[in-house]
């Protein structure tokens, strides 16, 4: 018995150190919302605006979420997903965003519960309503200011990657408007200084728990918009990934290897990080299925609902 244990941590261990490839969880999509006002459903916080979900104008059976031009916030906690970016870790943020005429807003991940201020953003992508052109910025505090990084086409969807170092306390972007593509390296963004990685704006040696939105109207120019966003998602196992996860599936919990099979590897998987200790488990494929700071008993539980679950012939069905 005692060898059969440690054949299962042996496997753990060594899957746990060559095992590179990542999971993406959707934090909303709108789908299970209705279409009325945003507040008060699935847990989004706003205010200010009439903030709400809505058909999208470029396909009217999917549902998305409106942002006009007044001013407004809107919020929603990571944790409701059982994701976010813990301080030291990296994770890839992906969402969709569609702009119809200029307008100023923001969007990105606050250490902040309750984020109110533009100054309460971490990485903080948007636009301004004074600028001539659509122009996408981020704001870069190693030198203080916004900047601004490529011009985007009226009513456009486009798919947008973030990788967000909470080690480093950076962020780098992916963007194009190919539907369902993944992203390439030559969509990486830039600002004319040539600068690809931007300083966050606070957060500083936090964790980043909260999905944010500011929007301004302000009366250096006049706000239009409105600003269209869909499918959010998180990714859970750090490092660069650039694939589209509207065209991936989240795993079972409890397939830690994403072999579509929830077996004893994937429980050597998650012995051996319990072994290594919390620091080493951060990801999915470390075996923590619910996103906390250890692979622990809760890990082992979800495991056991789907154990067996996808395998064939004599491992399960």
């Amino acid at each position: 018995m005692k060898r059969d244990i440690r054949w299962v941590f042996g496997i753990g261990l060594l899957v746990f150190c060559v095992n590179a490839s990542a999971v993406y969880r959707l934090f909303d999509d709108f789908e299970d919302e209705s279409a009325d006002p945003l507040g008060g459903q699935d847990h989004w916080v706003s205010g200010g605006g009439d903030n709400r979900v809505v058909a999208d104008p470029g396909d009217p059976n999917n549902q998305v979420l409106y942002v006009p031009s007044e001013s407004s916030i809107v919020r929603k906690s990571l944790l409701h997903a059982n994701t976010g970016v813990l301080d030291g870790t990296a994770r890839m943020l992906f969402l969709r965003i569609r702009i119809s005429q200029k307008q100023t807003f923001s969007v990105g991940l606050s250490g902040l519960t309750y984020p109110s201020e533009f100054s309460d953003f971490a990485p903080e992508i948007g636009m301004s309503n004074s600028t001539q052109n659509l122009d996408l910025r981020v704001w870069d505090n190693n030198d203080g200011h916004y900047k601004t990084l490529v011009s985007l086409t009226p009513d456009q969807w486009y798919n947008l990657w973030v990788l967000v170092d909470a080690g480093d306390n950076t962020y780098r972007l992916w963007l194009h408007d190919r539907p369902g593509e993944d992203a390439e390296e030559t969509d990486g963004l830039a600002a004319a200084d040539e600068d690809s990685v931007f300083a966050f704006r606070s957060g500083i040696n936090s964790h980043l728990f909260t999905f944010y939105i500011k929007t301004a109207g302000g009366s250096s120019g006049v706000n239009f918009g409105p600003v269209y966003f869909d499918d959010i998602y998180l990714e859970l196992s750090g490092g660069l990934n650039l694939a589209n996860p509207t065209m991936l599936e989240e795993p079972l919990a409890g397939d830690a290897d994403r072999n579509e099979c929830v077996n004893m590897i994937d429980m050597g998987i998650l012995s051996g990080s319990w072994l290594a200790g919390p620091d080493a488990a951060v990801g999915w494929e470390e075996g923590n299925f619910d996103f906390n700071d250890a692979v622990d008993l809760t890990d082992l539980m979800l495991m056991a609902q789907h154990w067996l679950e996808g395998c064939p012939g004599e491992w399960g069905e």
